[in-house]
C-alpha cells in the first residue's frame, strides 16, 4: 500500500555508518527516512490532475514509494537490541508517521480531483490514472503499516524505556492514532475510485460461460462413450487429451477477460453468472471422477499392455489430470474476482453463499480425484515403464 516514488531515493542509502556503535547509525538511518519521506510527501503535494499527464507522473510516484518500502524494510531488518533510544529518534518515529498520513490525505485530494473531471478524462487516461490511484492507496497504507511496525520493534528493543516513558507513550498513541487516520483516507481513496469505475455487468459473460459449459458436457459425453482397451487406450487418450487442451484454453482466455476487466470496473452479478459458474464446477468434478476410473482401468489393463501404448497412454493421462485440475482451479477464482468487485453483493448474497459453498465442495472432490488419478497414473509408470 505505499506509493513507488521512492526509486532511487532509498535504495542510494546503503548504510554507510555500519562502522559506528549501532545507535549512532539508526539515529542516522532514521534521519535519512525522514528526509527521503519529506521529499516524497512534498513531491505528491504538487502532483494536481489540473495540471493534467496525471497517469506518468502518479507511476513515477508510485516506483519512488515502493523504492521507499523497501527502504523502510531495509531499516527495520538491521535492527538487533539493545537500543538505547534518544529524544530524536522518537520525533523522527513522529515525523515518519505523520508523513505516512499526509500522503493519505493527498491520495484523497487526487481521488476527489479525478472524479471531478471524469465526465471529460479521456478513457484511456482514466483507466490508467484509476489503476494507479488504487495502487498509491494501497501503498501508502503498506506505507504507514511498516512505518508503525519499525516503531513498535525499535521500542521492545530500547533498553532505556524507564527514562523514556512519557515520550514512549506519546508516541505510540501518535503512531495509532496516524494509523487510523491513514486507513480511513485510504478508504476513502478506494471508495472514490470504486464510484468512478464502471460497473459492468456480469451478464456479460454468459455466453462465453456457456460455451464452456457446452465443451465441458461434450468432453464429459466423450469420456462416458470412450472405453479404454490395451489395444487403443493410447489413441483414445490422446483424442481426448486434444479436447480437454481446447476446453483449457477457452477457460483461461475467459478468465484472463474476467481479471483485465476486474481491475478498471466493479461487477453488476447476474444470477445466470452465478448458476453458469457452479454448472461449471460440478461438471469439472465430474471429469475428475471420470479421469479417476481411467486411471484405475489404466493401472489394470497395464499387464496386457505394449510398453509403447502404455507409455503414450500415461502421459496423456498426466496432461488430462493436470487440465482439469487447472480448470477448476481458474473457475474458482473467477467467481472470486467477480464477488470481489461487486456491487450488488447485498442483494445477491444469498446466491453467493450458495454458489461459494458448492463450488468449494466440488473443487475439493475434483481435486482429490485429480490426485488419485495422478498417483495411479504414476504408479503405473514406476510398475511397468521405470524398469
Amino acid at each position: 500500500m505505499l506509493p513507488k516514488f521512492f526509486a532511487g531515493l532509498v535504495l542510494a542509502l546503503s548504510f554507510t555508518l555500519s562502522a559506528l556503535p549501532a545507535q549512532a547509525g539508526l539515529s542516522t538511518d532514521l534521519q535519512n527516512l525522514v528526509v527521503q519521506g519529506t521529499a516524497l510527501r512534498a513531491n505528491l503535494a504538487t502532483i494536481s490532475v489540473s495540471q493534467g499527464n496525471t497517469c506518468t507522473q502518479l507511476g513515477g510516484f508510485n516506483v519512488s514509494l515502493e523504492n521507499y518500502l523497501a527502504s523502510i524494510q531495509g531499516v527495520y531488518g538491521q535492527l538487533a537490541a539493545p537500543i538505547t533510544l534518544t529524544a530524536t529518534d522518537l520525533t523522527a518515529l513522529d515525523t515518519l508517521s505523520g508523513l505516512a498520513k499526509g500522503m493519505a490525505t493527498d491520495s484523497v485530494r487526487l481521488s476527489l480531483e479525478l472524479r471531478n473531471i471524469e465526465a471529460l478524462a479521456d478513457l484511456f487516461e482514466y483507466r490508467a490514472a484509476l489503476s494507479a490511484m488504487l495502487r498509491l492507496s494501497d501503498d501508502v497504507g503498506i506505507m504507514a503499516n511498516r512505518i508503525l511496525e519499525m516503531a513498535d520493534r525499535i521500542l521492545v528493543m530500547a533498553d532505556n524505556i524507564g527514562a523514556m516513558a512519557d515520550r514512549i507513550v506519546l508516541t505510540q498513541q501518535l503512531q495509532s492514532t496516524n494509523v487510523a487516520l491513514t486507513q480511513a483516507s485510504m478508504l476513502t481513496t478506494q471508495l472514490n475510485m470504486i464510484a468512478m469505475s464502471e460497473s459492468l455487468s456480469t451478464i456479460a459473460y454468459n455466453l462465453s460461460l456457456g460455451l464452456v459449459v457446452n465443451e465441458s458436457n461434450a468432453l464429459m459425453g466423450e469420456l462416458g462413450r470412450t472405453t479404454l482397451t490395451s489395444q487403443t487406450m493410447a489413441v483414445d487418450l490422446s483424442r481426448l487429451e486434444a479436447q480437454s487442451a481446447l476446453l483449457l484454453n477457452s477457460t483461461v482466455s475467459l478468465y484472463s477477460w474476467m481479471s483485465q476487466n476486474s481491475q478498471v470496473a466493479s461487477h453488476y452479478i447476474n444470477g445466470d453468472t452465478l448458476t453458469l459458474l457452479g454448472d461449471l464446477s460440478s461438471l469439472q468434478m465430474a471429469l475428475a471422477f471420470s479421469l479417476e476410473a481411467y486411471a484405475n482401468t489404466i493401472n489394470q489393463l497395464a499387464p496386457l499392455t505394449q510398453i509403447p501404448v502404455l507409455s503414450d497412454a500415461t502421459a496423456s493421462m498426466l496432461r488430462l489430470t493436470a487440465d482439469i485440475g487447472e480448470m477448476s482451479g481458474r473457475i474458482m477464482e473467477m467467481t472470486d474476482k467477480i464477488i470481489v468487485m461487486a456491487d450488488n453483493i447485498g442483494l445477491m448474497a444469498d446466491r453467493i453463499v450458495v454458489t461459494q459453498n458448492l463450488q468449494q465442495a466440488n473443487i475439493e472432490l475434483t481435486q482429490n480425484s485429480v490426485n488419485i488419478a495422478q498417483n495411479v497414473t504414476i504408479t503405473v509408470i514406476q510398475n511397468y515403464l521405470g524398469q
